[in-house]
């Protein structure tokens, strides 16, 4: 019995398979990537559509701002590489002006798009609608996905309002992009 326990103490040798595995790789680093608010509220009239503009870097911790393919005054990000791109968008919509009318109609709709060269219908885009039968003041559509884009090609969110009155995007929403790969 005590020459078991002695063999119980023992470490038993790691199987040769676990012995060989690679030693990980660090995380590459992002050369092209953001993450950008909008600074003032923008006011979209009805049917109308709009591109957004005029963003900034958000001043808290853990915001960034890698590469130079953004422009923050036009809201556009230029592609310094042809590649695989991912961006997102947090767009939140103020439509009280609706509300207080009364004139929501169950046809009254919101697009929000993430455009290549202002082309939303010949490139593909990514698009999300949204209703405006909510009944809070404020919503927020969110646009996620993925472009393939040739180097000097421009993405940028436009805003398609639907409705028949004006709503308005308000400041903080946002748009984040990043490459992915070749």
């Amino acid at each position: 019995m005590e020459q078991r326990r002695a063999s119980l103490a023992l470490p038993s040798p790691l199987p040769p398979l676990l012995l060989s595995l690679p030693e990980p790789r660090p995380p590459r680093r992002l050369d092209e990537a953001f993450h950008c608010q909008l600074k003032g509220h923008v006011l979209v009239d009805k049917k109308t559509l709009v591109e957004l503009q005029n963003f900034q870097s958000p001043l808290a911790k853990g915001a960034f701002l890698r590469g130079s393919g953004l422009n923050l005054a036009t809201g556009r990000f230029t592609a310094p590489v042809g590649g695989i791109y991912q961006f997102s968008a947090n767009i939140h919509i103020d439509h009280s002006e609706l509300k207080s009318r009364g004139q929501l109609r169950a046809r009254d709709s919101v697009r929000v798009l993430i455009c290549i060269e202002s082309l939303c219908h010949r490139h593909t885009s990514l698009e999300v609608i949204a209703g405006l039968e909510s009944n809070s003041k404020i919503f927020t559509i969110y646009v996620h996905g993925l472009l393939q884009l040739q180097a000097g090609q421009y993405t940028s969110i436009f805003v398609d309002n639907g409705a028949g009155a004006a709503i308005t995007v308000q400041t903080g929403s946002d748009f984040m992009g990043m490459l992915m790969g070749a």
